[in-house]
Order: structure tokens, then sequence, then C-alpha cells
């Protein structure tokens, strides 16, 4: 445990010494007491702890469940978009941003396309209120989890300015979604400035663009940002990066600065991959796991194997002295969402005439998602990571023990995700493969 020598750490004694002063005092005034024994010398030795107090994310029963499910969601979406790349390049994605956003369509869903859309997001039976208040615990807990980690979840509903939205529907995108809602004309430029300085400002500036344009066809536009930077509860050593040779997938190698630590962190082993996690800020809330392909085993045979029951069961667990090398590296990836969630169940959104979304606006009854589209980067350092993601949907009308050692070498392509704790909810999954 790290320990800070700090003015604060000297104020906060001596407003104990002087509560105990003060305590002491009455004390005396009782002639029955015995006599004070004086107070230690206070010396140099004597330190303050100030690490952060982290807190649990509170879930209940059924949420608990929720998160399994759309784990499995999480994967199955991973594993879609990386099999959709007609060419295997570094890619990133944030499935709880894709949940945020197709739960706010869901709140506004009826019939089967309410239907398709919880049980793709793998909430089953699970009504609209429920639906909503999973997405609630996490906008106001997760950010709190750890103070030496910064989370944002951001949301936004906006509509064009002849859309007259359900007044439940803006209730719910406010109250449980914490979203911003704006009525503009997507006819001016100024609209499109304002979505994509948004986009901007939510995420730092690592995703400055969403949308290059609204078509006028356009009557809304559902948006959500995750923002996630920390630095490494054990950070490495600049002065330790080396650049050695990364082998990609098709044999070719290129030279990249690698990052190494030799320390005792959590690591497991099977037939399919390793995998270490690495914590960050506090080190008992976010993670990021590091899944290597064992030899003769590919970034694909991984994806293939990840469930959430197969993940739980096969999380690196055993406190492992590790010689780690792992790249520097950053990603930025973006995605059109449509035939992939099409794919996975629920298609009837993308259809007009057969999307349900009655219960968003008042006026525009056959409303349907003309666009669901992903960007994402991450930036991996000595210092820790920062990763970004903000998906869209555009909606269009027609009207400790024993200590092991093991070398884990991270020169060829990989598969990681930033998991929290405690819920296990995946927040991203992305393959490096060594751009």
């Amino acid at each position: 445990m790290k320990r800070v020598f700090m003015k604060t750490g000297l104020m906060l004694l001596a407003i104990g010494l002087l509560m105990a002063c003060s305590s002491r005092d009455d004390m005396e005034s009782d002639p029955n007491e015995n006599p004070e024994t004086p107070d230690p010398e206070y010396n140099d030795s004597m330190v303050v702890d100030m690490l952060p107090q982290t807190c649990a994310i509170e879930l209940t029963l059924e949420q608990r469940e929720y998160v399994k499910k759309n784990n499995d969601f999480s994967f199955n979406l991973y594993r879609a978009i990386h099999a959709a790349q007609e060419e295997k390049k570094s890619n990133i994605t944030s499935p709880l941003s894709v949940t945020y956003v197709m739960g706010m369509l869901n709140d506004g869903a009826d019939g089967k396309t309410e239907e398709e859309i919880t049980n793709v997001l793998g909430f089953g039976d699970g009504n609209k209120m429920s639906i909503n208040e999973y997405c609630q615990a996490f906008i106001q807990q997760a950010p709190l989890a750890d103070p030496s980690v910064k989370l944002r979840i951001a949301d936004l509903v906006a509509a064009n300015n002849d859309v007259v939205l359900e007044d439940r529907f803006v209730k719910n995108m406010q109250d449980y979604y914490e979203a911003e809602v704006a009525s503009l004309d997507f006819s001016e430029q100024a609209s499109l400035d304002y979505l994509n300085n948004w986009c901007k400002e939510k995420t730092e500036g690592m995703i400055p663009k969403i949308l290059d344009e609204l078509s006028p066809e356009t009557r809304l536009v559902l948006m959500n940002a995750i923002f996630f930077k920390a630095t490494w509860t054990d950070k490495f050593d600049e002065k330790d990066t080396k650049d050695e040779p990364f082998t990609r997938a098709d044999g070719t190698t290129r030279t990249l600065p690698m990052m190494y630590r030799n320390a005792q962190i959590l690591y497991g082993a099977n037939e399919t991959f390793s995998s270490v996690c690495l914590p960050f800020g506090s080190g008992n809330k976010y993670m990021m796991y590091v899944l290597l392909p064992s030899e003769g085993k590919t970034v694909d045979d991984v994806i293939k194997v990840l469930t959430n029951e197969y993940w739980e069961l096969n999380r690196p667990s055993t406190p492992t002295i590790v010689d780690l090398k792992l790249p520097r590296f950053s990603t930025n990836y973006d995605v059109v969402l449509n035939d992939i969630i099409s794919q996975l169940g629920a298609p009837s959104m993308f259809e007009c005439g057969k999307a349900d979304f009655t219960g968003i606006s008042k006026n525009y009854m056959n409303l349907y998602v003309d666009l669901m589209k992903q960007k994402a980067t991450i930036e991996v350092s000595e210092e820790g990571t920062k990763t970004s993601a903000v998906t869209v949907a555009l909606m269009a009308s027609e009207n400790y023990i024993e200590e092991k050692k093991a070398s884990f070498h991270a020169n060829r392509p990989f598969v990681y995700l930033i998991q929290e704790w405690d819920t296990r909810a995946v927040f991203f999954i992305g393959t490096f493969q060594g751009e």
C-alpha cells in the first residue's frame, strides 16, 4: 500500500490531536479519572493513508443476471464485428455503449421490435422499466466506483424540430439515461455541429466527429458516449520500453515499442489462450485483461470460444510472477451496425413499415433506424489507458498463493477487454493486430 507524505496528512493529524485534546479536557474535569498519558511525540515516520476509497456497484439479483446475459451479447456482438471484417485489422468496440442506444430505442419500441431488442441484448422478458433501471444503475454508480478512474457515460436525444416527442419517452430518457433532450433544425449546419461537438466534448476530444451529414429524412438522433481514462495500478517504466518485433497474423513482422514489467499479477492459461489481469487505479475495480492465443491458435480461435460462462471459468485468477511484455499501441475504429444487429436477431428496427417505435413520437408513427454506427478509440501506454466510444442511431421516417512464474509476451495479435470487477460488465473489447 502506498504511503503518502503530504501537508494534508499533517493537517489531518493536527485535527486528530486537537480533538484528542478537547476530549482530554473533558476528562480532566472529572477528578475520578486517571491522569492522561502524554501523547507520543510526532515524528516523520507517521504517515497518512491517502488511497482513494472505492465502492461497490450495487445491483439487484435481476440486474446481476442481466449483466451475465448482456455480456453474452457483448461477446456475440464483437464476434460478429470481427467476422465482418474483410481484412483483419485492429479494432475496438464498446458493447455497453450499443446497449445504451438500444435501451433508449427499446423504451419507445413495441411489439416485435421491442421483443427483438430485449432478446438480442440478453434481457429476455425484461420490461422497459427494468432495462431502464439497469442502465441507470451504471450511469449513476460506475463513475463513482473508483475515484482514481475517470469514467463518463452520457446520452443524448436530439429530435428535428417538427417531431413531437411523447412526454413519457422524454421523461424516461431524462430520468433513467440522464440524457440531454434537444430540439434542432436538422437542415441547419449548426445542428450537425451541435451533435459532433457533443461527441467531442463527452469523449474529451478522442472522437471529434461522429456524423458527416444529416439527411432530409432524419427525424431523430440517439447517441451514447463512454469515456474511460485510468492509470495502471502499477505503471510500466518508460525506460524499460524497447523496440521489439511483433509477428502479425500473416507471418510478417514489424517493430513496435514493447512495454515491460516483471510483476506478480493474476495469470491463467488454457488450451486456447493465456491471459493476464492488469488493474487500473485503486486496483480492485477496473481491469484490463489481455488474452494471448496459445501456440497454434489464433485470435479467431479465442473470439470463437468467448461466452460469459466460459470467460467466468477461464479468467486469470492465479497470482503469478509474470515476465510481461505488452505493446504500446493506439487503435481507432468505426463500424456500421445495421447488418450486424440484424443478424444477431433484431432486424425489424431497421425496416421501414416493420419497425414499431410508436412510444417515441406523437406525430411520427413510422420511425425506423436508418443508421446505427459506432466509433471507438483506445490509447495504451506506460502510464495507463484512455478509451472512448460513441454509438449513434439515426432514426428516419416516411411520414495471494504459491508464486508461479510465466512469460506473457504479447508479440502477436491478441484480444483485450476492459471489465468492471464487481459486476463483470464488459465496457470495451478489442483486438490488436500490430498495425
